[in-house]
């Protein structure tokens, strides 16, 4: 019980930071910040597990009631987000039960790779598959950028505006050559491709939803139509390959379920066999 009114006061807590100071200025934390902060927190953790195994923060972390509250929290929050136009990723109460929820899946992770387990691989990926994943989006997010511009052919667009309505300088500039749509009956555009000009020295067929890799960091999508060009979506990503492996590895892992059955049934079978032996 105590484990619950704990969450609740610190989520209430997270809630009254966001009603004083609005969202969370994760700005603030863009690269290096991010990832000094991350290693740090992630060592801190692995010395309080190393430490101070037995002591009430740590066992409180690795309980039940806490996997219970911190993903059901979380599922709700992104249902929420996925079915209505509330913005619940940038508020304190959410990064802070998501920075709980990683706290809590890496001492999993810990206790689980410290003793010998059943099935230990499939463990590893899927824990620390889920953690990579979701940390990548939490740390990554300062870093991400999101840029539209109009490509024209008479000249090359060199400048976009953020979704905040902030106009920037583009690291690169984009003319378009060609746009071919195919329409519906009524007129509605169907399907478009549009053939664009980077810095006035290669062509990208851009097609929606298949990307143009600008660098390690940047995409270029095709987002819509207009009269006279086409709107260009520049999105910065640099933390989307930790997001990619945790993603691999959880697949891996899910396959493994498949392929091995429950955990449990490992145990059973062990226990038979040594019924049998005594026999």
């Amino acid at each position: 019980m105590r484990g619950y009114i704990f969450w609740a006061v610190y989520i209430a807590v997270a809630v009254v930071c966001q009603i004083i100071f609005g969202d969370f200025p994760s700005g603030f934390f863009g690269f290096p910040v991010n990832a000094a902060v991350m290693l740090l927190w992630l060592a801190v953790l692995w010395v309080m597990f190393r430490e101070k195994r037995d002591s009430a923060p740590v066992r409180m972390l690795l309980s039940r009631q806490t996997t219970l509250v911190l993903i059901g929290v979380f599922i709700a929050a992104c249902l929420v987000q996925g079915f209505s136009r509330s913005r619940l990723t940038g508020s304190w109460w959410f990064v802070a039960v998501l920075f709980a929820l990683l706290s809590h899946i890496f001492l999993v992770l810990l206790r689980g790779m410290s003793h010998p387990r059943p099935y230990r691989l499939r463990f590893f990926l899927n824990h620390a598959g889920l953690f990579l994943a979701l940390a990548g989006g939490m740390f990554g997010s300062p870093d991400n950028r999101d840029w539209r511009t109009v490509a024209v052919t008479e000249a090359p667009a060199r400048e976009a505006v953020d979704i905040e309505g902030h106009r920037t300088a583009l690291e690169h500039s984009f003319r378009l050559v060609d746009l071919k749509v195919e329409s519906y009956e009524n007129g509605a555009p169907r399907n478009y491709e549009a053939t664009v000009m980077i810095d006035e020295e290669k062509e990208a067929v851009l097609k929606v939803n298949h990307p143009c890799r600008l660098s390690w960091k940047d995409d270029l999508y095709l987002s819509g139509i207009k009269e006279g060009g086409c709107i260009l979506q520049v999105v910065r990503h640099p933390w989307k390959y930790m997001e990619f492996i945790g993603i691999i590895m959880l697949l891996a892992g899910a396959v493994l379920v498949f392929l091995q059955g429950p955990a449990g049934q490992a145990g059973q079978a062990g226990t038979t066999e040594e019924r049998r032996a005594g026999k």
